[in-house]
């Protein structure tokens, strides 16, 4: 499965994901800035305490990597489908349940690297900047509470790798792209609705792990079977 992981990964470049990721967390770093901004034009609170940020911040970080992947699943399984490019992928001497395995072991792993990633350089860029000019009265950084924290949104980006897989089903379907991508922006639609930090669904612990089994379910269940999928 290594070898079949490298050879997706030739195969589909991901440079534009990268390219993405690095936008994506230059457009959260400056929404947390903003923020800041309308607590001291407003004089509205938005983060209340540095648990607040974290929270908020593992939302934005979260949400538009679960879109992320969706399309990953639908250049990497679904088009190969509605494209007939998998009758000549499953032709090869190797199962199918593996083939379609290691796509989704990539996805999955490629998903949750770059939410690692991307959370860390977020998060430790923003307090950088909160060091030197100090946005916020109340967000009050420790090492000791950063380190908990960072173990706290690990978790949750673990279970939403588990989340972005589950636009598979409804790609699967027809065959779809779009529903494929239209479905994962429901679904951060939903989990990240809000009235403030505290009250996000994603930040409920059994809303996400019972999205992300669910996610896990849907992974085993396509793998299974692959081999009764009609090619159209």
């Amino acid at each position: 499965m290594y070898h079949l992981i490298k050879l997706e990964l030739k195969k589909y470049r991901i440079g534009w994901f990268i390219k993405g990721a690095l936008l994506a967390n230059g457009i959260i770093l400056a929404l947390l800035y903003f923020f800041t901004v309308i607590e001291q034009l407003e004089n509205e609170v938005v983060f209340q305490s540095s648990a607040d940020f974290y929270l908020f911040a593992g939302v934005l970080i979260r949400g538009p990597f679960i879109v992320f992947a969706s399309v990953l699943i639908s250049r990497m399984v679904i088009d190969e489908f509605k494209n007939r490019t998998s009758i000549v992928l499953f032709s090869y001497p190797i199962s199918r349940k593996t083939i379609m395995a290691s796509k989704l072991v990539f996805i999955f792993f490629l998903t949750l690297f770059t939410m690692m990633v991307s959370t860390l350089v977020v998060v430790l860029s923003f307090i950088g900047l909160h060091e030197w000019f100090h946005f916020s009265d109340n967000l009050q950084f420790t090492s000791d509470q950063l380190f908990n924290q960072l173990l706290v949104l690990t978790g949750f980006n673990l279970v939403a790798a588990g989340t972005a897989l589950v636009p598979l089903y409804f790609g699967l379907l027809k065959f779809s792209t779009p529903a494929t991508i239209l479905s994962s922006i429901l679904i951060v639609i939903v989990t990240s609705s809000s009235f403030g930090p505290e009250f996000s669904l994603i930040n409920i612990l059994y809303v996400p792990i019972v999205l992300a089994f669910i996610g896990l379910l849907i992974t085993f269940l396509a793998v299974r079977k692959v081999n009764h999928l009609e090619l159209y």
